[in-house]
């Protein structure tokens, strides 16, 4: 699996100009999630569930790091900040959401821990089947949201990627198509980025100052969580590969997931802070990797 950010901001930027695809799109937003999450799931060896306690330590760091850090800065800022409605759910369900699929290939770019970084991911999988509920009860409990939805996601979005990656796994499919992982998920992305932002088009071209107050809580968090971390490395010397895991799931939200439920459980309006936090997902991503190099230059010289 391969990161193409910026073929994610040409979805966007597409979506944003051209916009008459929409309809179709929209469609489409939940098979897409469905086939990238499972595409995601296939890089979990088989056998690396089955023993929960070994896994513990790590999925526990995913689950403060995505949801006590980064998820609390979220909804902190936007309960200060943020009056359109709309606006505020799709803040509180961009919260919810686990670690982005992102995480795991930078992970590779990044020469980072990658147990922590597996471990960490699966437990904010494991984390949202108790958060996305409580948040919800917590936060959107006068916002109307059928039922019938509600379960077509639980199954679309987290029992059938789990089964259908582990049959592949176990069945060692999941080899054939390693080499067209990044391709599949890349084009998953690329339709649900489009979809949110084509739907949205008209409103992000007005603009307002909501939207700025989501660019500046995307920027702050992610620079503060960053900074935070960079110095805490410091301070208790902490391996590189450990502090490269813990940015990866503490600055990183699975954006295209947000937006997909978004769009499908609520409205399109409530994709828009999901479209403005992956702006941030894809240049920290970028910010990452040239954190990496910078240490490796000073590492060679000493």
């Amino acid at each position: 699996m391969r990161v193409s950010p910026f073929l994610y901001m040409l979805a966007i930027v597409a979506g944003l100009l051209l916009p008459q695809a929409a309809p179709w799109a929209s469609l489409l937003v939940l098979p897409a999630l469905t086939i990238a999450l499972t595409v995601a799931l296939l890089r979990f060896p088989g056998g690396f569930f089955k023993n929960p306690r070994t896994l513990l330590p790590g999925a526990l760091w995913g689950c403060l790091m995505n949801y006590l850090v980064l998820g609390n800065l979220m909804i902190l800022g936007g309960i200060f900040l943020i009056k359109n409605e709309n606006f505020w759910i799709g803040l509180v369900i961009l919260a919810a959401v686990p670690s982005a699929l992102a995480a795991l290939p930078w992970s590779e770019k990044l020469g980072a821990d990658h147990r922590l970084t597996l471990t960490g991911f699966a437990g904010t999988y494991l984390g949202a089947l108790i958060l996305i509920p409580l948040l919800a009860a917590a936060f959107l409990r006068y916002i109307p949201v059928c039922c019938e939805k509600l379960i077509i996601m639980a199954a679309a979005l987290i029992f059938l990627p789990l089964l259908l990656s582990r049959v592949a796994v176990d069945r060692n499919w999941d080899e054939r198509f390693h080499q067209r992982m990044g391709t599949v998920s890349d084009v998953c992305f690329f339709i649900v980025f489009y979809a949110a932002a084509s739907a949205n088009s008209v409103l992000i071209r007005q603009g307002s100052l909501d939207m700025l107050f989501i660019l500046a809580l995307a920027f702050v968090s992610t620079a503060l969580i960053a900074a935070a971390l960079i110095a805490a490395g410091r301070v208790f010397k902490l391996s590189r590969p450990v502090v490269s895991s813990l940015l990866l799931l503490g600055t990183m939200k699975n954006c295209g997931l947000a937006a997909g439920i978004a769009l499908y459980a609520v409205n399109d309006e409530a994709a828009v802070p999901a479209l403005i936090f992956s702006i941030f997902i894809f240049l920290n991503g970028l910010w990452l990797w040239l954190w990496r190099k910078g240490l490796e230059r000073r590492f060679y010289r000493a």
